[in-house]
């Protein structure tokens, strides 16, 4: 549904943005206890001894670039399964999706040109930080190798901002709209009156 559809006579119409500091504050505030917890439990089956193994490793570097492949691949996943899933929900489809890398936090980003309801819009964060975040870390913990550990936090520093953005949404109504826009910083919700 395009913007032009929502009268301001019919919708509150709120306006949320975060300048990139804060921004990467609150990303740290989500990401710190997420990452206390997966080492805990990576802790509790395994040894420090494996952690420092990982490290001193002389395939270390070898894995270190295999494992950023990996968490490119991740990466681009996560995005065209939320992208497929944002162009379904969307009444333009794949007309309304837009793709950008945002300069300011160095994340790359797909968003819609038109609102969707925001119960929509949290499936399509769920499936991206699942498969962003938390995905990696299982697979982590299957292999058991910490060096998988440290790449899905990094994998996790991509779905930090959709982490917080669910957060933030929570408090809002399911049937309400909302719009991203070319920086998940920002944001509009179309509230019902």
């Amino acid at each position: 549904m395009l913007t032009e559809n929502f009268d301001a006579g019919k919708y509150n119409i709120t306006e949320y943005s975060v300048a990139p500091k804060k921004y990467g504050l609150r990303c740290f505030a989500v990401l710190f206890p997420y990452y206390i917890i997966c080492v805990a439990v990576y802790l509790s089956q395994r040894d420090y001894a494996n952690i420092f193994a990982t490290i001193f490793k002389p395939t270390f570097l070898l894995e270190l670039f295999i494992l950023m492949f990996g968490i490119i691949i991740f990466i681009c996943i996560a995005l065209i399964a939320k992208a497929v899933l944002l162009s379904f929900f969307s009444d333009g489809k794949s007309d309304s999706l837009k793709f950008k890398i945002i300069k300011e936090v160095q994340k790359p980003h797909c968003y819609l040109s038109e609102p969707i309801e925001i119960w929509e819009y949290r499936v399509c964060l769920i499936v991206y930080i699942f498969i962003a975040a938390i995905l990696p870390y299982m697979i982590s913990l299957i292999v058991g190798d910490f060096m998988f550990v440290l790449a899905s936090f990094i994998s996790a520093y991509w779905a930090g901002g959709d982490i917080w953005l669910l957060i933030a949404l929570f408090r809002q109504k399911g049937g309400d709209y909302i719009i991203d826009f070319e920086t998940f910083t920002l944001y509009r919700i179309y509230g019902k009156k």
